[in-house]
């Protein structure tokens, strides 16, 4: 567990408290924006990358519960309390990348989705 708390933390952006990430993602945002199209490019795929090395460590996560844990049954019951709390973190902070991509830019653009409304009321 010491060495997926460590991947974690490694993982976790340094954006400090979780009600100062609107604000952040919306600054750097701007910040990239202003310097250009390929800046903005590059600040949505690094997002983009976040996501994917967050669903990994999901994965890695759930690998690991689905192996168990041995020994005393309290011990046990810590290790699958300590599986909780780094569940908990990497699902808050990857939840708000991948709403902030769905936001920002998402896979499908809303002039195809309009497109396919108006194909199939036709």
């Amino acid at each position: 567990l010491e060495k997926m708390r460590q991947l974690i933390a490694d993982w976790q952006s340094e954006w400090g408290a979780e009600s100062t990430w609107p604000k952040k993602f919306y600054e750097q945002l701007k910040y990239a924006q202003g310097r250009g199209q390929h800046a903005t490019d590059a600040f949505f795929s690094q997002c983009e990358a976040h996501v994917e090395d967050g669903r990994r460590l999901l994965w890695l996560l759930r690998s690991m519960t689905r192996k168990g844990f041995r020994g005393m049954s309290h011990r046990v019951a810590d290790s699958y309390e300590q599986v909780f709390d780094l569940l908990t973190s990497l699902l808050i902070e990857l939840r708000f990348f991948e709403v902030k991509l769905d936001e920002y830019a998402p896979i499908s653009p809303l002039s195809r989705i309009s497109e396919s409304r108006y194909y199939f009321t036709v």
